[in-house]
């Protein structure tokens, strides 16, 4: 009896977390799967119901609308077509390399079927799963899929190979404003308003995203060819439930003049005997603390206000030459800015107005005193921004025009060596059968995207605005 008892009992399995997560994942998309289907082909339905609606309006003819269903038919069919092919590596003429970083390369491509210049991102799936990045590549593919605003950079396509993840963007030939300030070592604070006005604009427009970005820095801004800024390099941002609360004080912002503004000013008006760092050689390593708000640091968590503190710092480094808190041993850079309070100096050299200066402290200070912790608003209203037209900022003419001598230059983006091919033998054309035969790794079910199939889901909408042309 009791052997039989011993038979029948269950043996109990022990499942890793990591099988866990990964079968977390993949009910993750399974679900989305089906939910976009079935949105699809509710919007599809209604799409239809509006065309025929249109059409009994305008009175057409059986004949005039069998066309014009043909039509519709048509281009349903060939965006079905676009979206079941493939993307491949092979599709793109590598050209030139202009990032490198702990996970893979940035590299300027052309597109061969269509000719589009695009900056194509290349991620080792291996260096992402040993190192645990699997949530924060599938955050930034997230999040540039959703980001459809003029800050961001525009994604193109999405796709995997049996080795890499591709993030396939907009090129900006202008550079970023690490090499601007490479170029120009110290800003005006008219330059420097505008590149902060439209760094706050971006900022912005992630948080409404309900993404916090966590790793901005000069790098990470890029300008394109008319000088105007957008945001990359989403590797580190996280999602987050973003609402700002209101003021309770809905006038406008005011300096804190009080008695102890001019003696805390002072204070941090120390010379720095001197002090000179070489950008250059100070951004020859990968990953840099110098713009981590210290709460980043600590045990007690943090906000999406660290996206302000990075813009303080930024904002410092334009006007001043260097970022407050740089040493050449990063470690040390952690400590100063853990104690930001002994440590932050604004040299009486720079001669900075007292509104950028108060600016400066409004950001680079604790997350209660922070400007922006009630939302980008209250940034906005500060003095320094006075005369800013914030509606109108991306049709004003930037300070700087990069020179671009061609769609696929990269003269304004640093040079590095080929280490090894931008796709294998095994990547090849001639190898796509083999290639769709594999399956897919888990942990990046779902990772394609292709925002042309995206757009052109309008259909029934360019299909009734043409309808609506012929009243």
């Amino acid at each position: 009896m009791d052997r039989t008892k011993t038979q029948r009992k269950k043996k109990e399995v022990a499942i890793s977390e990591k099988t866990k997560e990964k079968a977390e994942q993949v009910k993750k998309y399974i679900e989305n799967k089906f939910a976009k289907l079935k949105t699809e082909e509710q919007e599809r339905k209604e799409g239809w119901d509006l065309l025929n609606h249109q059409m009994d309006v305008l009175n057409l003819t059986p004949h005039e609308k069998e066309l014009i269903k043909q039509d519709v038919l048509h281009r349903e069919a060939e965006l079905n077509r676009k979206a079941r092919k493939k993307v491949y590596p092979s599709d793109f003429e590598p050209l030139s390399i202009i990032g490198k970083g702990a996970f893979g390369e940035v590299r300027i491509c052309k597109h061969i079927d269509s000719g589009d210049v695009v900056a194509v991102k290349k991620m080792k799936k291996k260096e992402m799963l040993v190192k645990n990045q699997v949530t924060h590549v599938r955050s930034e593919r997230d999040i540039l899929v959703k980001a459809k605003n003029p800050w961001i950079v525009n994604l193109k396509y999405s796709f995997q190979d049996d080795e890499n993840l591709y993030l396939v963007m907009e090129y900006l030939p202008g550079g970023d404003l690490m090499n601007l300030l490479i170029k120009r070592d110290i800003l005006t604070e008219e330059e420097s308003r505008f590149y902060t006005a439209e760094m706050i604009l971006a900022i912005e427009s992630v948080h409404n995203l309900n993404y916090i970005h966590r790793d901005l820095k000069p790098d990470n801004v890029l300008l394109g060819e008319d000088g105007h800024i957008k945001l990359t390099d989403f590797g580190l941002c996280k999602h987050a439930e973003i609402k700002a609360t209101q003021r309770k004080q809905p006038d406008k912002y005011a300096m804190k003049h009080s008695d102890n503004f001019n003696a805390l000013k002072n204070m941090l008006s120390k010379r720095l005997g001197g002090y000179k760092r070489d950008r250059k050689l100070a951004y020859s390593t990968v990953g840099t603390p110098d713009y981590i708000a210290p709460e980043v640091f600590g045990p007690k968590g943090y906000d999406e206000t660290v996206d302000w503190w990075s813009v303080g710092v930024i904002l410092f480094e334009m006007l001043v030459g260097y970022p407050p808190f740089f040493a050449d041993d990063s470690t040390v850079t952690c400590q100063k800015i853990l104690h930001w309070k002994k440590t932050l100096v604004i040299p009486t050299e720079a001669n900075l107005s007292e509104e950028a200066t108060d600016l400066i402290l409004r950001l680079i200070c604790d997350t209660e005193d922070r400007l922006g912790k009630n939302g980008a608003t209250e940034i906005k209203e500060h003095p320094w921004f006075s005369d800013t037209n914030w509606e109108g900022l991306k049709s004003q003419d930037a300070p700087f025009i990069p020179e671009v001598s061609s769609p696929t230059s990269a003269e304004n983006f640093d040079k590095f060596k080929e280490e090894e091919p931008f796709f294998s033998s095994s990547q090849s054309r001639y190898s796509k059968q083999k290639m769709k035969r594999r399956k897919k790794d888990l942990e990046f079910v779902g990772y394609t995207y292709k925002a042309d199939v995206e757009e052109e889901k309008q259909m029934f909408v360019s299909a009734l605005q043409e309808l609506k042309s012929m009243i």
